[in-house]
């Protein structure tokens, strides 16, 4: 029956020959039987066929019931099954064998509407290549995927899905991550960038270098934990299942008293028919399935149902700063220039001389050189002065760039670098950690959906942290907080009656994710530590996610509890009217299959309701 496919790991294959053929055969035998008691052409063919039919498809389900009282387990076949056995013992063999078939044919449109959910998370599972293409040397050969092993260089062409996570050695090529991130548009790939398993390359060629495969993989770890969220139930899956146990009972008893009061053995039969809880075991289940495959297609990893439950009742949102509200890269936004230098000049000295070195700050410092067209030259010589910065020679001058001992100015939020020609200052270089550009949108967003506290939570210095909380919009923040302190934030906030969401990089704030009521990881395709620490894990680092997640919760709950409701009222006013027999048996199969289609339906709706 529809009850058996409630649970969303059973869910199977659809329409399958088999079932295709049985459904189709038994439809037919039952045509043959109707047609044959109109004409009166053959006296037993009827009841032959009709029997026949009730045998092929009322027979697994009377199974089916039968199995779950062995087992002693409430089965909602029980219902079904005294229904189907009641019609054969009182001579109606056509009404049983109808009953059957609507049954079965219900069961498998509503595994048909349930598999719409599915699909999105089962479209994953295409995305992994069967095969790569490997270089040794100068030959290219072709292997199973499986084959691949860390180190191995890996040659992507135009039109091919990425089959590893890797870095770009060689080539540029424009990707399609959408179906790891949920990006809309193409992402350029370079050098030096990393690239991940299941994207799609729309124009170019690439080499990487492979890093992670198989289950290891972005791709890999991403169905692992879909597959791992499908068999984590909720609260209010497991207490829909509960009461449902109830309805058999119940059902039967006022099947009983609807034969005892009238003795019409239809209308207590047809009782039975429509009082099965399908519609009620299917209420949450396909909500939380649908759902589920929402957030999988737009790059939002929830491990569980439970976890959906707990979004839709979220009202406060922990952030930490570097890497979630900001990018984590700093990027140099003010060049001023002293001595009669010009900007350019002292942008192109300072780039020059840390234009080996790895410090970050050096990083941008050199980026934003090449960004504005300026010649980076070769440094003759330099070295690094231990806690203040980097010395070089550039053109026979030696150009420092590092921190100043002048504490004169300290109305900067980011990182204040002084650079000096032969000892005498040309400039200073402000650098600062960029805020992501989704992040005063996401915070706006957060707010209109009546979140009732938001707060910034960085180890950084107060006025950085009160720099970056005004850009995105955020009125309370806590500087230079350790780890442990963000631990106990969170939980005196907890104490205060909130239901918190933490977003964090999945790192140092580890202790904080697994802390909060939620704990949102940023980036999770390159970070291990984010799936691991984290409830939901974003495959990108917009932003923009959270708030969809907090109102796919909340519509998930809404679309659950709306089901519960529907199909505790559709049960009871079914058998309300079936008592009063105004449905025959064939009817109410009928009917009973509406209830069930109609919440499968509302629940499919959270995959495309644009939450």
């Amino acid at each position: 029956m529809i009850g058996r496919f409630a649970r969303p790991s059973r869910l199977r294959q659809v329409l399958t020959l088999k079932e295709f053929y049985t459904t189709s055969l038994g439809g037919l035998l039952i045509l043959i039987s109707y047609i044959s008691s109109k004409t009166g052409a053959y006296a037993y063919l009827p009841e032959v066929t009709a029997i026949a039919a009730v045998v092929l498809l009322g027979g697994p389900i009377v199974w089916g019931a039968l199995q779950g009282l062995w087992a002693r387990q409430s089965n909602v076949d029980e219902l079904v099954s005294l229904a189907i056995v009641a019609s054969v013992a009182v001579g109606e063999y056509l009404s049983a064998a109808v009953v059957a078939f609507i049954m079965v044919l219900g069961s498998l449109l509503e595994k048909a509407t349930s598999l719409r959910a599915h699909s999105a998370i089962q479209a994953l599972v295409k995305l992994k290549p069967e095969q790569a293409v490997i270089l040794r040397g100068d030959s290219e050969v072709t292997v199973p995927v499986n084959q691949v092993s860390p180190g191995d260089l890996v040659l992507i062409r135009s039109g091919e899905r990425v089959p590893v996570d890797g870095t770009v050695v060689r080539g540029e090529a424009s990707l399609n991550q959408s179906s790891l991130t949920g990006e809309s548009m193409p992402v350029d790939k370079k050098q030096g960038e990393q690239v991940y398993s299941g994207t799609l390359l729309y124009s170019g060629m690439l080499v990487i270098r492979a890093e992670k495969t198989g289950e290891a993989s972005s791709l890999g770890r991403l169905i692992k934990m879909v597959r791992e969220a499908e068999s984590i139930r909720a609260p209010i899956l497991r207490t829909a299942d509960r009461y449902a146990r109830y309805f058999t009972p119940l059902i039967i008893g006022l099947s009983l008293a609807v034969y005892l009061f009238t003795g019409e053995t239809y209308r207590a039969i047809t009782v039975l028919i429509v009082g099965c809880p399908c519609a009620f075991i299917l209420a949450a289940p396909t909500a939380i399935t649908a759902a589920l495959g929402s957030a999988a297609r737009r790059g939002v990893l929830i491990k569980g149902g439970a976890l959906l439950e707990e979004l839709g009742r979220v009202d406060a949102v922990a952030f930490d700063k570097t890497g979630t509200i900001t990018t984590g890269s700093p990027v140099v936004i003010e060049v001023a220039a002293l001595n009669d230098y010009h900007q350019t000049q002292v942008l192109a000295l300072a780039a020059s001389a840390e234009k080996y070195s790895e410090h970050p700050l050096a990083r941008a410092i050199v980026k934003a050189a090449r960004d504005s067209g300026i010649d980076v030259r070769e440094p003759e010589r330099f070295h690094t002065i231990a806690g203040r910065g980097i010395e070089a020679q550039v053109g026979g001058s030696v150009v420092f760039v590092g921190s100043s001992d002048d504490k004169d100015d300290t109305s900067s939020a980011g990182t204040c670098l002084v650079v000096t020609l032969d000892g005498q200052p040309i400039g200073r270089l402000l650098i600062e950690d960029e805020v992501r550009k989704s992040a005063p949108a996401a915070v706006s967003d957060l707010n209109n959906l009546g979140i009732r506290k938001a707060v910034l939570l960085t180890g950084d210095n107060w006025r950085t942290a009160a720099k970056a909380a005004e850009a995105v919009g955020i009125k309370d923040f806590r500087a230079s907080m350790l780890p442990e302190q963000k631990l106990l934030f969170i939980r005196e906030v907890q104490q205060q009656g909130y239901k918190l969401a933490m977003v964090g990089d999945g790192i140092n704030d580890a202790p904080s994710l697994a802390a909060a009521d939620i704990g949102i990881a940023m980036g999770a395709m390159g970070t291990e530590v984010a799936i691991e620490a984290s409830d939901i894990a974003l495959m990108s680092d917009d932003l923009d996610r959270i708030p969809f997640a907090l109102r796919l919760g909340r519509a998930t709950l809404n679309t659950i509890n709306f089901n519960i409701a529907f199909a505790v009222a559709f049960n009871l006013l079914a058998a309300v009217v079936s008592g009063m027999g105004h449905l025959t048996p064939i009817m109410g199969a009928m009917v009973h299959n509406l209830g069930s289609l109609f919440v499968v339906g509302n629940s499919a709706r959270l995959l495309g309701k644009k939450v």
